[in-house]
């Protein structure tokens, strides 16, 4: 009774596997964010990355017991029985049990080392990714900084075609704070993402009829309708005749406005560069009307290859010239000579230019964060920086200074220096703040959300929301773009392996 007692305890121990589960679940979490992590010191260090991934988890618990045993009597009878022999009775017996719990998880991972794989991170981030991401509410300064590699300014009513590129490079402080100014520029103009959906003329043109149908070309008609709206087109009438339309969509991007305020401060844009107006596709127009001497790609506006795409005749603001102005004066303090490295703001100043965009594949997103995390940990020259970005920014309003960590210790900062683009005074009450972009610890903290142990060095996720910013935002971003370009036809062939644990007896 006693063995069976335990046999049912056991299998009430197996049948009970929620917990697990979600261990399981836990134990996932851990695995692929500090895989991310791996990789992000990896490129801080400047080392190559390896990639893996979890793809399949398999728990099981077996119990087994088992009662052996054995029983003997022997009773001895005298030969006469009235004799004084005694009778002995011998019994004997012998009994052995054993029972058993254990319990193990089988998972796989994969190296991920393949060519799509590869092709796939390589890929520049796609206006559809960035669009999707901005009407879920992420912060725009952090998709900005997070998936903009660079742009690239050329003035086309300029002269000699004046080019300037600022790049997203936190390595450079002059570089970086030149390129924050113009993101937050851009973004306090409306600067935003829209899908667009287009019918384009396919086939000839069908000639109506006012001849009554038979019962039978009625059917097939209706059946010819059928496959070409399941095949994505539609009919639409033209005068006398009708015509198949295809529907198609793409995203790209372009400025919003608050309300029917147009951002005069952006110069006379053209009406396909704000969002809900689209124009059929033409060559570059300078403000006069005539096409400009500048080599720039013709098309709409907003639209790329690539993760490129352009705008045409925009004009920066004094405001913004003014801030690069600061920005320069602080470098050029701090010792920076390189000329090459500084906006020409004269020779842009009141002229009309076009902005290029090009956006960062999942890989240079990766190697940007491990920059980050340089500057900050073993910075190869000045003092320590953390990358700070705004968040909150509403449309009109401009921030007239630089986020500082040095001045609010790497932590949330509230500012409400801000400056209206329209040149009317700005609301009292209208502020945003200034958070870490991405903070990685060299020590392991106690409550840390992840932490991951590299080259003997304890890495570590701070807990403390204002020390952590958009750090978990970034990785979180990072994994879904990971798994995007991750199908299960692309996972490699890879070993099993499997960890037997928890076995009592």
């Amino acid at each position: 009774m006693a063995f069976a007692s335990l046999a049912l305890a056991g299998c009430a121990i197996v049948d009970q596997y929620s917990n697990r589960a979600i261990e399981f679940n836990l134990q996932a979490e851990k695995t692929q964010q500090q895989a991310l992590l791996l990789n992000v010191i990896r490129a801080s260090l400047r080392r190559p990355m390896q990639f893996t991934g979890l793809s399949s988890i398999t728990g099981n618990a077996t119990v087994s017991g088992g009662v052996t045993g054995g029983y003997a009597k022997t009773n001895q009878v005298p030969v006469n029985p009235t004799s004084a022999t005694i009778a002995s009775r011998i019994v004997a017996g012998t009994g052995t049990g054993a029972a058993s719990v254990s319990g193990g998880q089988t998972f796989t991972v994969p190296v991920l080392d393949t060519q799509e794989f590869y092709q796939g991170i390589l890929t520049p981030v796609s206006h559809q990714i960035i669009d999707y991401y901005v009407q879920q509410g992420f912060p725009p300064q952090l998709l900005f900084d997070l998936f903009v590699g660079s742009v690239e300014v050329i003035a086309t009513d300029a002269p000699n075609c004046e080019r300037f590129t600022f790049r997203n490079a936190v390595r450079n402080e002059l570089q970086f704070g030149q390129f924050q100014a113009l993101a937050d520029y851009l973004l306090s103009s409306g600067f935003t993402t829209e899908r667009v959906i287009e019918s384009v003329p396919y086939g000839p043109a069908i000639a109506s009829t006012r001849e009554q149908l038979s019962a039978s070309d009625a059917a097939k008609m209706m059946e010819a309708y059928s496959k070409a709206s399941a095949a994505g087109l539609d009919i639409r009438s033209e005068g006398n005749s009708y015509r198949l339309q295809k529907r198609s969509s793409h995203f790209r991007f372009c400025f919003a406005r608050s309300g029917i305020e147009k951002p005069a401060w952006l110069g006379a844009l053209e009406d396909d560069a704000y969002c809900g107006h689209v124009a059929a596709r033409r060559p570059p127009r300078s403000p006069n009307g005539q096409a400009p001497h500048c080599e720039t790609a013709g098309g709409r506006s907003g639209v790329g290859e690539g993760g490129s795409s352009q705008f045409h005749g925009i004009k920066l603001s004094d405001l913004f010239m003014d801030r690069i102005r600061h920005v320069q004066q602080a470098a050029h303090a701090a010792g920076n000579r390189s000329h090459e490295d500084f906006f020409p703001t004269a020779k842009f100043r009141n002229k009309h230019v076009t902005f290029k965009f090009q956006t960062r594949s999942v890989e240079g997103i990766l190697y940007y964060l491990g920059e980050i995390t340089r500057q900050y940990l073993r910075p190869e020259s000045g003092p320590s920086r953390l990358m700070q970005v705004k968040t909150g920014l509403r449309y009109g309003s401009y921030p007239s200074t630089e986020c500082d960590s040095a001045e609010n210790g790497g932590k949330r900062e509230q500012k409400t220096d801000l400056v209206r683009l329209t040149g009317r005074r700005a609301h009292d009450d209208r502020s945003y703040a200034c958070e870490n972009l991405f903070v990685l610890e060299n020590e392991l903290l106690s409550n840390s959300f992840f932490s991951v142990e590299y080259d003997g060095i304890h890495y570590s996720v701070p807990n403390e929301p204002e020390r952590t910013g958009r750090s978990l935002q970034a990785l979180e971003l990072i994994k879904q773009l990971m798994a995007l370009h991750t199908s299960a036809k692309q996972l490699p062939q890879s070993s099993v392996i499997s960890i037997v644990g928890g076995a009592a007896q």
